[in-house]
């Protein structure tokens, strides 16, 4: 039997006046929220734009 995978992405987009300030509380609740509907991190990435990284 072939196993049957499901895939999810999701973009957590920086707030503030640059756009570079992160809610850890609500990426919390994000990641939270999914692992209850029992989905499971296996990646993630980080990104660079104009040369900072979060």
């Amino acid at each position: 039997m072939m196993r049957k995978f499901e895939y999810k992405t999701i973009k957590i987009e920086p707030k503030g006046f640059w756009g570079t300030k992160l809610d850890e509380d609500r990426i919390d609740e994000i990641l939270n929220e999914l692992g209850a509907q029992g989905w499971e991190l296996v990646s993630m990435q980080d990104l660079e734009i104009g040369g900072s990284s979060w």
